[in-house]
C-alpha cells in the first residue's frame, strides 16, 4: 500500500446466482414426420396406423421408466426374461488355439 493511498474497501456481493430451468425446444412437425418415415422404412409398417382397424393413431405419452415398461409388457404377456448365454463346456475351454504369428511378444 502506498503512503498516500486509501485502503481498498472490501466489496460484498448482494446478489446470488439464480438457477433457471430451461425447457427443451418443442419438436418440430418436420422432425416428427421424419421419425415416422424412418420407422416405416426400417420396420416396413407405419407406427401411427392401427394394425387392427388401419385408423390413424397419435402419441399421447412416452414411458421411459424401466419398471413401468416391464409391468406393462408382463401384463400383455410380451415380457421375456433375458438369460445369460450358455456356458462353455470344459472341453471347449481346453480347445484354445495359439498361433505365435499373432503374438507381438515374439
Amino acid at each position: 500500500m502506498d503512503a498516500g493511498s486509501k485502503p481498498k474497501e472490501e466489496t460484498q456481493i448482494s446478489w446470488k446466482p439464480e438457477i433457471i430451468e430451461i425447457e427443451a425446444p418443442p419438436i418440430s412437425k418436420e422432425l416428427k414426420k421424419r421419425w415416422s418415415h424412418f420407422i416405416r422404412k426400417v420396420y416396413e409398417t407405419d407406427p401411427l396406423t392401427c394394425p387392427k382397424c388401419q385408423g390413424k393413431m397419435r402419441i399421447i405419452s412416452f414411458i421411459n421408466q424401466p419398471d413401468v415398461i416391464k409391468k406393462i409388457l408382463q401384463h400383455l404377456g410380451l415380457w421375456e426374461e433375458s438369460h445369460a448365454p450358455p456356458g462353455r463346456s470344459q472341453e471347449e475351454k481346453k480347445e484354445s488355439t495359439f498361433d505365435p504369428s499373432y503374438s507381438q511378444l515374439l
